[in-house]
């Protein structure tokens, strides 16, 4: 079946499901970890529970994608699991809010990275569901610039509020999450199947076979432990490194996500002009040279210049990566894909927060930078072993 060319409108409400992801890894990267190390009163500790939700991210999105993938309701294959999904997260925001007692927090935690990971695998393979092949740099941009701005409303309006009440940033991020999902389902319609259903030990079975996917996937798996690592504890340790309190490091933060959200729409757009494999190499150079600097920096006002780079070339690889993804995947299978997809960019919390609170009590702040970047670049030379001219998908260009 062809697809038919989205309209704007179309393609902004489809992305405010972004928005909400967005929102949710603000509140996970930003005030989480303080909330957790506030009751703790370990990095270390904080960092292994972190990681717990690496083990939803491992393995719920590719369950759930293959499983999106076999069923149709009357609602969709996919819409039926990001409605749940949402409202477990919501919940759990809630009842974390008002809770401090570690016995409680940790089953509510657990309920928290289930639901939303729930909600990626099927999320996700809406694009490919909705939208046509010529559209989806455009649709990409789009939705990682909603995303953008997702994380951006939550750091001005939740995550610095921290200081005042510890309660303020979990009510913006249910508010944030709860309006853009209602937009969301408001203006998106799935499509009928285009395919019959495939079967689940299909999808495991053809990745081993499929070498490009498979180096893809190992790469990313490498850059996303070095992202983790900083995206985790990059407040705590900017505000140790470099002496200033929770504010400034949030807005240095935030900084950092308005470059990516100027970067995101141009930089799918030149991935569909250049390559996506081109555009997302460089994007990591400068994600290596932003972090390493950064660690170096012995000012405010470097830190600023080096997430300048930093924040485009994030941009570069989060939005373009995406795509160039979905050219080497079967469409039938999108979720399943999908959820792989998210697997191992999700997983590597069960390793990216370990290792940046290790590194924090052991080295100090300015390591987490050294060691993020490092875990990076054997992801750049993962993409740069994958050869540039396999064409396509699985089953054709």
């Amino acid at each position: 079946m062809t697809l038919e060319r989205r309209t704007l409108p179309q393609l902004l409400m489809f992305s405010c499901g972004l928005f909400a992801v967005q929102t949710f890894w603000g509140f996970n990267m930003a005030t989480f970890p303080l909330y957790l190390n506030a009751i703790t009163g370990s990095k270390s500790l904080t960092g292994i529970i972190l990681s717990v939700g690496g083990i939803f991210g491992a393995v719920f999105p590719v369950f759930i994608g293959g499983l999106s993938d076999r069923i149709h309701t009357r609602w969709g294959r996919r819409m039926p699991f990001i409605l749940a999904g949402w409202a477990a997260v919501l919940a759990s925001l809630l009842l974390l809010a008002w809770t401090q007692d570690l016995r409680v927090v940790l089953p509510l935690s657990l309920v928290l990275y289930a639901g939303f990971f729930t909600v990626m695998g099927p999320y996700f393979a809406l694009l490919p569901d909705l939208t046509p092949p010529e559209q989806r740099g455009k649709a990409s941009g789009l939705m990682f610039l909603m995303g953008g701005l997702g994380v951006l409303s939550f750091m001005f309006l939740g995550a610095r509020s921290w200081d005042v009440s510890p309660r303020l940033p979990f009510l913006w991020a249910v508010g944030g999450i709860a309006v853009s999902v209602a937009v969301l389902m408001a203006g998106t319609r799935e499509l009928p199947p285009r395919s019959p259903s495939v079967r689940s030990g299909g999808l495991l079975r053809d990745t081993l076979r499929h070498r490009p996917v498979l180096i893809f996937l190992a790469a990313m798996a490498c850059w996303w432990t070095g992202l983790w690592m900083v995206f985790m504890f990059f407040v705590i340790a900017v505000r140790e490194m470099l002496a200033v309190n929770t504010e400034r490091a949030v807005t240095i933060m935030v900084f950092m996500i308005a470059m990516f959200c100027v970067s995101a729409l141009p930089a799918g757009m030149l991935g569909d002009r250049f390559g996506q494999r081109r555009v997302t190499a460089i994007g990591l150079v400068l994600l290596i040279v932003g972090l390493a600097a950064t660690g170096l920096a012995e000012s405010l006002a470097a830190v600023w210049v080096m997430l300048f780079f930093g924040g485009i070339g994030y941009a570069a690889v989060l939005t373009v990566a995406y795509t160039y993804y979905l050219r080497l995947v079967p469409p039938e299978q999108s979720a399943g894909y999908m959820g792989l997809y998210m697997a191992c960019q999700n997983g590597a919390l069960l390793t990216g927060p370990a290792i940046g609170g290790l590194i924090l009590d052991l080295l100090g702040p300015r390591f987490l930078f050294f060691g993020a970047a490092a875990f990076i670049a054997a992801g750049l030379a993962l993409l740069l072993l994958r050869p540039s001219n396999v064409k396509g998908q699985m089953h054709g260009a």
